[in-house]
């Protein structure tokens, strides 16, 4: 008897974690059985920024293009979701000073809608406003800020992509 009652205790554990829907996360169904095509088009730019639509299109695209999350297309019409990205705001503002009259650090803040939608029926799977700082140091040097204030817009983007990925993991 007393061999015996490991076995029924491990037996009644098993049929009690399988009884309250207890499963291994990876195990979890999923919308697609397959990885689906994702298109990640240029994103839509409504900001007086010229080129930010692409550093963010293309942060998104190597983020995924890293993953198996989705299989990456460049022709939307054979896409099963696409992933569209609207920047509509960038604001430019000043948070340490030298002097009174001189930056020191600058932050660009950018605010980007984004939205994971099937192709063929429309219907909207994933929705959200990202907003995105980016600290830069300036100096006297007009190239030197640019120069880092592309960098720091460029981190900013596969910091956002990352974000982005883990977001749309849960949901493909």
């Amino acid at each position: 008897m007393r061999r015996l009652l490991p076995l029924v205790l491990a037996i009644l554990s098993l049929i009690t974690t399988a009884a309250c829907g207890y499963h291994v996360l990876g195990n979890a169904p999923t919308t697609y059985q397959i990885q689906p095509k994702l298109a990640i088009p240029l994103f839509t730019n409504r900001s007086n920024e010229v080129g930010l639509e692409a550093i963010f299109a293309n942060a998104l695209i190597n983020t995924f293009s890293h993953s198996q999350v989705a299989r990456l297309t460049t022709q939307e019409d054979q896409a099963d979701v696409i992933l569209e990205g609207v920047l509509t705001t960038v604001e430019n503002t000043s948070v340490a000073y030298r002097d009174i009259d001189q930056s020191l650090v600058r932050r660009v803040t950018l605010t980007i809608n984004l939205v994971l939608k099937e192709r063929q029926s429309g219907k909207v799977l994933w929705k959200d406003v990202k907003v995105i700082d980016a600290d830069y140091v300036v100096r006297s040097d007009y190239h030197y800020g640019e120069a880092t204030r592309q960098m720091s817009i460029g981190k900013a983007a596969a910091t956002m992509a990352q974000r982005v990925h883990d977001e749309i993991l849960m949901i493909l």
